[in-house]
This record gives structure tokens, C-alpha cells and sequence, in this order.
């Protein structure tokens, strides 16, 4: 029983011991201080932060000195530099133009051309200038005969409408097939001053018919040079009834058939090709008769317009001028026939 008072005086010391030391503690913590960043913040794009935990009375003031301490270290959010503000703007009327404009970029020039397997057919409108004669070294039947005109002479027009059908098979890339024919019918009644009251009848029919084979050495993107060699068949025909002014009291008729070779140069080439797919070219070629006792030349000059129709195909008109003649020396009779003038031609590629 005496020890009993001694252990409650120990154990009152050692709790007024501890008392003081806890007092003393209270104040011993880390202060941080942050120092605020002084960059000027736009606070329309800075989201509000959220409110600050609300700290219960009941904890010990360490740990509210702890919280707050905690609070002040959250770092902020920066604004974001990738994000662009919103800038009303009010668009201009007008785009730039002159030299400040930005240049416009120009297709390439690429010219049409038929494919492996395709077929070319075209139909051309010939506005041609009619010009022949004949003359009669020996006389004809015996008897001399003037040089004859097919205008003044014949009564034939002077301008007529002529029409061809042409026609191209390309049956390899750089070989193709190709027909083309030209039937001309003229017709006439005529009175000849050098015999009044004598009015001529006359008929004229002419055939100039080619098929041949083409050959493409040059093909680019933008120009192609080909070579051609064709069997020229040429028919003519020519008919007059007077009897007061030929020698025979009937209809008299002359007929003259000829086959030749005809060789040529086609050249095209790709001036411009525009926005919408059309292409402007140079459509040109030249071609040369000869054999069977007579000579010819065939040249046309022309610019073509092509519009793309898909899946390779195209449609184009063709214009120019054209310069076409056949002319035949012998010892009965010579022959000259001379068509010139513009053309129009439309054709199809499929």
C-alpha cells in the first residue's frame, strides 16, 4: 500500500511532462511559401478552380495549417497556346487581282488520240470552189474540139456542198485501218454563147474513194506525227446531149476509171487543253497521188476542238481549209479537176 502513492505521483509527473512537450510542438511546422507567377493570365480562357475543401473546426490547428499549406501549392493552369481566340472577321468583296493575285495553275496540254481497239468515225461538210476542163489533143472522134470548162463550158456551179464519210480502226497502238469516200453528183442545163439556142445537158459524177493503213513513228502526250499509204480509187464520169452541138446525134459520154497510190503525213498537235477537259489542237496532214497516168494532192489544214465523253471516248469538231486535186495527161484526152475551199467535220471516238 505504500507504493501506491508513489506510482500515482511518477505517473502525474510523466502526463505534466508530455503536456508541456505537446504545448511546445504546436508551434514547430514547415512554412512554404509559393511564389505567384506575376504573367498576365486573358481569365475568359482560364476555367475556374475549384473551390477550396472546407476544413472541419474539429481537427488540430497542424492540420489546418497543413491544408492550407496544400491549397496554396495546387499549381494553376496556364492558358492553352495551341487554342487560336475566335476573331470576327468580315470576308473581302472582291479577290485580289493584277500582280498580287496567285498565279492559276493550267492543266497540262494533253492531246486526244485514239486507243488500242477504238474506232474513229468523222462526217465532213466540203464548201468547195468546182473547177475542171478537158481538152482534146487528137479531137474527139476525129473531129477538133474546143477545150471545154466545167463552168463556162458545162454549166456546172461554181460552189457546191460536198459531203465524205471517213472512217479509222485502230488495231494496234501505233497501226490503223482507214476508208473514207466522197461520191460527188453535179447536174446541169446550160446554153453556151458560142451556140445560141443550144442548151447542153450535162452530168457530171465523180468517186474519190481511199483505203489504206496509218502508222503512228512519233506519239507524245501532246503531238503525234504519223505516215499513210493508201489505194486511191477514182471513178468519173461525164455525160452531155446536144445534138446540134456534138458531132453524134445522141448523148455522149466519157468515163475514166483510175486507181492510184496515195502517200501522206498527218500531224497533230496539243495547243491547249482547258479547264472543263476540252483541247484545242492542230489537225493538219498532206497526202500525194500518183501512178495510173495521173497525179494528185490532197492537203488540208485544220484546227480541231475535242470534249472528253468518259471511258476514253470523245467527241470533236474539226474545221479548216482544204485544197484537193487530180489532174491526168494523155494523148487523147486531158483532165484537170480542182475542189478547194473551208470545211467543217464532226467525228466521233468510241
Amino acid at each position: 500500500m505504500r507504493r501506491s502513492p508513489c506510482m500515482i505521483l511518477v505517473c502525474l509527473v510523466i502526463l505534466l511532462v508530455a503536456s508541456v512537450q505537446h504545448t511546445r510542438a504546436q508551434d514547430k511546422f514547415i512554412n512554404v511559401v509559393v511564389t505567384p507567377d506575376t504573367t498576365p493570365i486573358n481569365k475568359s480562357l482560364v476555367p475556374p478552380l475549384a473551390e477550396p475543401a472546407a476544413v472541419s473546426d474539429l481537427e488540430p490547428v497542424i492540420f489546418k495549417q497543413a491544408v492550407s499549406s496544400r491549397q496554396g501549392s495546387v499549381p494553376r493552369r496556364g492558358p492553352n497556346l495551341s487554342a487560336k481566340p475566335i476573331v470576327k472577321c468580315k470576308p473581302q468583296v472582291c479577290p485580289p487581282s493584277g500582280p498580287c493575285a496567285p498565279p492559276a495553275l493550267a492543266p497540262p496540254c494533253i492531246l486526244p488520240t485514239r486507243n488500242c481497239r477504238q474506232i474513229e468515225v468523222s462526217a465532213q461538210a466540203f464548201f468547195a470552189r468546182v473547177r475542171g476542163k478537158m481538152s482534146f489533143p487528137a479531137g474527139w472522134y476525129g473531129l477538133s474540139h474546143p477545150e471545154v470548162d466545167f463552168n463556162d463550158g458545162l454549166g456546172f456551179p461554181s460552189w457546191e456542198t460536198l459531203w465524205e464519210v471517213s472512217a479509222w480502226c485502230q488495231f494496234r497502238p501505233n497501226w490503223a485501218f482507214y476508208y473514207s469516200i466522197m461520191p460527188i453528183h453535179l447536174e446541169a442545163d446550160y446554153t453556151s454563147p458560142r451556140f445560141p439556142g443550144s442548151v447542153f445537158k450535162s452530168k457530171w459524177d465523180y468517186v474519190y474513194q481511199r483505203v489504206g493503213i496509218m502508222y503512228t513513228p512519233i506519239r507524245t502526250c501532246n503531238a503525234a506525227l504519223s505516215i499513210y499509204n493508201s489505194w486511191v480509187f477514182n471513178d468519173e464520169k461525164l455525160t452531155t446531149n446536144n445534138g446540134s452541138h456534138c458531132a453524134l446525134n445522141s448523148a455522149t459520154t466519157w468515163n475514166r476509171t483510175r486507181n492510184m497510190v496515195q502517200s501522206g503525213v498527218d500531224l497533230k498537235k496539243c495547243i491547249r487543253t482547258m479547264c472543263n477537259g476540252g483541247t484545242l489542237s492542230c489537225d493538219s496532214r498532206a497526202g500525194i497521188s500518183y501512178l495510173d497516168g495521173a497525179t494528185g494532192l490532197d492537203v488540208q489544214a485544220a484546227l480541231r476542238y475535242s470534249v472528253p465523253m468518259n471511258c476514253g471516248r470523245w467527241g470533236y469538231v474539226r474545221g479548216g481549209y482544204r485544197y484537193l486535186s487530180i489532174n491526168e495527161d494523155r494523148n487523147d484526152v486531158n483532165t484537170e479537176t480542182n475542189l478547194q475551199g473551208g470545211f467543217v467535220e464532226l467525228g466521233l471516238i468510241f
